[in-house]
Formats: structure tokens, C-alpha cells, sequence
């Protein structure tokens, strides 16, 4: 709405007067007639309700359900899929299990690794200790575990194997463990043609088999070595702690400390750096692995796999057969 050319008038008199000729009254007065209607309250009403009406409508309980039917459908056609999975894996692997059974000779995983262009020359397995040992039997079963994959091994040709355990619970019954060793090559290979064994960890003396002389010439010896996650954190501090001793006693310079002398040193102190790590786990689950010695290894997991089973060792072996390396220079 314009303003009147009376008013306008009036109003620029008085602001020239400093607001002195028009009193506060009348100065409201000729703003009032040009202010809006204010708003009634059935109109105010009207709104509130229409705008109750839209957010409890039948437009938000559509979407509400939309939403739902979607995320169920997707977490049904998920779940479909991973049943699925999970029994074609089951399926393939018992029925691999069946035809390539070793029946516990050597012969047989000969026969099956015979295939294959290469073999690693150092294959670590990453063991689970059951229920974290609060079962009665875990231990027990823990150290059949190792022993299966140390005939495996031993059969294969494959000289050294590194067990891993993320407790270490193996270390402190290496005395027993190695006897168990001894005792499923025995089973395996007989009591004359087993390949001696030596079982050996970090902080602990090597042992070996006895009367090593009168083993056949031809076998090929296997080396066991027991590892766990105190190898990984504590081995770098040891070795640190080592070489500044020898720095401030100046045995050897900082320049003389590269990245050769601390793979050299880890490699002495725990292990070499393996070929081909296995898990037995249905997914990658490093546990605590030490680091430094799987920069180039080849890490294979079977899928939907439950327990340590003959036919992921096979596999792993034919995954690092089918492995490309590719080193920098």
C-alpha cells in the first residue's frame, strides 16, 4: 500500500521539526493505516492442524514403511547370499576332503604336491588355542594341530615351518610338544624313516631329536619354530636396547646400523622371513603376527573355513604356486 501525499507531508514537517509538531499518538495513528491486518487465530488454528495433519500423515507412514521393506530386503538377499557361500565352501571342501584324503602316508601328499611348479622352503601357520584354553582339551588339541601340519610339511618337503600362537602357551611345553612331534612323524612316516625334528623359539635352547646320526641321509630334516606375539613388540625393543648399548660403548657407529642389520639381526634372534603364511580362520585374522617378517610373504585364507583341515594346506601351497612376485629395485 502507498503512502498518501497528505501524510508524507505531514510526516516530513515533523521530522524536519525534530518530532515536535506531531504527538506519539498521532504518529501511530498515521503508521496504523498503513500496517496489516494481524493474523486471526482461526487462521493461526488452521495451520497448526494442517501442519499436525502432514506429520502424522499418511505420506510419513508410507515412507516409514518404504524404509523398512528396503532394509529388509537387502539384509534378506545378504543373508540368502551368505548361507549360500557358507555351504557351497562347506560342500567343496568335504567333498575335496573325501577324494584327496592323505590317509595319514606320505605318499599321498606327495603325490598331490608333485603337481606343483615350486614349494616354499618356509611355510608358517597361524593356531588357535580353543575357548583361550579354559576348555579342558584345548592344549592337547593345540598341540595335534601342530604336529598334523609338521607331518604335512615333512611329507611335502617343505624343511622348515613356523607355528604361530598367539599366548605362546606352546613355549612353555616345548618339551612335550616336541615329543608329540616326534611321535606323529613316527605314525606317519615309521619308526626308522622319520625325518628328525628340532623344535626351537626365541629365549629357549633348540631341541632335537635323538640319536640323529641314525636317520637315512636322504631325508630332509624339519625345523619347527614356536612363535607368538611376545616375538613381535619385545624382539624390536631387545634388539634396540642391544644396539644403543653397543653404540655408546662405540662398538659400532649409527651409520653402521641399515636396514639389512636389523633384518639380519630378527631374522637370527626369531625366524627367517617366511614364504607362505595359512590361516585357518574363515577370514584374514593376522592375530598379533609380527610384522616384519611377512613384507613379502604370500598370505592365503580359505573362506567359510572352520578348523585346521588338510585341503587349506593344500591349497595355500597351490595359491603360492600361482603367486607372481614382483620385487622393486
Amino acid at each position: 500500500m502507498s503512502f498518501a501525499a497528505k501524510d508524507i507531508k505531514v510526516y516530513r514537517e515533523d521530522e524536519k521539526a525534530g518530532h515536535r509538531n506531531v504527538g506519539v499518538k498521532e504518529r501511530e495513528k498515521l503508521v496504523k493505516n498503513y500496517l496489516p491486518d494481524p493474523p486471526s487465530r482461526s487462521r493461526s488454528r488452521s495451520r497448526k492442524r494442517k501442519h499436525e495433519a502432514s506429520h502424522f500423515g499418511i505420506r510419513k507412514f508410507l515412507r516409514a514403511q518404504l524404509y523398512a521393506f528396503m532394509y529388509i530386503f537387502v539384509h534378506a538377499i545378504f543373508s540368502v547370499y551368505i548361507r549360500i557361500r557358507v555351504a557351497y565352501h562347506a560342500v567343496s571342501l568335504r567333498v575335496l576332503s573325501i577324494l584327496k584324503y592323505h590317509h595319514n602316508t606320505p605318499d599321498y601328499v606327495r603325490r598331490d604336491v608333485s603337481t606343483l611348479n615350486r614349494l616354499p622352503r618356509h611355510v608358517s601357520v597361524i593356531l588357535t588355542l580353543e575357548d583361550g584354553g579354559r576348555a579342558g582339551d584345548a592344549l592337547e588339541k593345540l598341540v595335534n594341530e601342530a604336529s598334523e601340519v609338521a607331518a604335512w610339511c615333512a611329507a611335502a618337503g617343505i624343511p622348515r615351518l613356523s607355528i604361530y600362537e598367539r599366548t605362546g602357551v606352546l613355549k612353555r611345553y616345548m618339551p612335550q610338544t616336541h615329543r608329540a612331534l616326534v611321535q606323529k612323524l613316527k605314525s606317519w612316516f615309521g619308526k626308522r624313516q622319520a625325518p628328525p625334528v628340532s623344535l626351537s623359539t626365541r629365549g629357549a635352547s633348540t631341541i632335537y631329536t635323538a640319536n640323529r646320526e641314525y636317520f637315512a641321509h636322504d631325508q630332509v630334516p624339519l625345523e619347527v619354530v614356536l612363535i607368538s606375539e611376545d616375538d613381535g613388540r619385545e624382539a624390536m625393543v631387545d634388539l634396540t636396547k642391544v644396539l644403543v648399548q653397543m653404540v655408546q660403548k662405540e662398538k659400532i657407529s649409527v651409520s653402521d646400523i641399515t636396514q639389512d642389520v636389523l633384518d639380519n639381526e630378527l631374522s637370527e634372534a626369531v625366524m627367517p622371513e617366511p614364504d607362505l603364511l595359512i590361516s585357518f580362520e574363515p577370514y584374514v585374522d593376522l592375530q598379533g603376527y609380527p610384522p616384519w617378517p611377512i613384507r613379502l610373504t604370500e598370505i592365503y585364507c580359505a573362506p567359510d573355513n572352520q578348523g585346521v583341515g588338510y585341503q587349506v594346506f593344500l591349497r595355500g601351497l597351490r595359491k603360492y604356486t600361482e603367486a607372481t612376485f614382483k620385487l622393486g629395485k
